[in-house]
C-alpha cells in the first residue's frame, strides 16, 4: 500500500478530519452551534479523509475535474470533497464568527 499513498499524507487527512469532528463536538456541547447543523458538520468531517485519500490514490485533479461536462466517478468525486469541505469548514466558521460578532456587540 505505501507505494500507492503516502501515509504522512493519510495522518494528516485523518488528523484533520478528527480536529474538525472535536471542534464541532466542542461547539455543541458548549452550545454555540445547534445540533442538527453540528452533525452535518460532523458528517463532513467524517467523509473528507476517506474522500482525500482516494483523490490521492487516483491521482486526480480536482479543479480539473470540476470543470469536465461528462458525469464520471471522478467528477463526482471531486463535487463530493467540495461539499464535504464546505460543510465542515463554513459551519463552525459562520458559528464562530457570529459568536464573534455578539461579543464585539456587548
Amino acid at each position: 500500500m505505501s507505494g500507492y499513498v503516502d501515509m504522512v499524507e493519510i495522518a494528516w487527512f485523518l488528523f484533520i478530519g478528527v480536529v474538525f469532528i472535536g471542534l464541532n463536538l466542542f461547539l455543541m456541547s458548549r452550545r454555540r452551534l445547534r445540533t442538527r447543523y453540528g452533525m452535518l458538520s460532523i458528517l463532513g468531517a467524517s467523509v473528507w479523509p476517506a474522500l482525500m485519500i482516494v483523490l490521492s490514490v487516483r491521482g486526480g485533479s480536482v479543479f480539473g475535474e470540476l470543470m469536465k461536462q461528462a458525469l464520471t466517478f471522478d467528477r463526482v468525486l471531486a463535487w463530493s470533497i467540495v461539499l464535504s469541505t464546505a460543510l465542515m469548514v463554513c459551519i463552525p466558521g459562520v458559528s464562530l464568527i457570529r459568536r464573534m460578532i455578539q461579543l464585539s456587540k456587548s
